[in-house]
């Protein structure tokens, strides 16, 4: 598979408005508005360099488990790719197990079980609207 570039990086915090706080402050950069991504369980807010910010959505779903037992730090690093579907028959085919599959407003994405691959949460992603394969940040 090839990867094109790191898209983003995302750090999984508890408190979300005090994150965008530090590293908006840290990198002189500002964050968009938060946003819910229902289908993960997750609140976030995204930088144009290539950090997200995410938070669990729902008291006691999936990524507040996630949070409490792994504490806060990089949940995961998403790599652009240009195929998608070649990516992800590349990813079973060494038994890597699928977390989630789903679509985002520009852009298709599938996430790893971090247990595959040396304890690293990976996510594939291709943009779909821009033909560059900038996202909506334009990264």
């Amino acid at each position: 598979m090839k990867a094109l570039k790191i898209d983003h990086v995302s750090f999984m915090v508890k408190d979300l408005d005090k994150a965008k706080k530090f590293f908006g402050e840290l990198f002189e950069t500002d964050f968009l508005e938060p946003w819910p991504i229902e289908s993960i369980d997750i609140l976030e807010s995204v930088e144009p360099m290539g950090i997200d910010l995410v938070t669990p959505l729902t008291p006691g779903g999936l990524t507040q488990k996630v949070l409490t037992r792994r504490g806060e730090g990089v949940s995961m690093v998403s790599f652009k790719v240009p195929n998608l579907e070649e990516g992800m028959a590349e990813m079973e085919s060494r038994g890597i197990r699928l977390l989630w599959h789903g679509t985002l407003a520009d852009a298709e994405y599938a996430i790893y079980d971090p247990r595959d691959t040396f304890g690293v949460m990976i996510e594939i992603i291709e943009y779909k609207s821009y033909p560059m394969g900038a996202n909506h940040l334009e990264r």
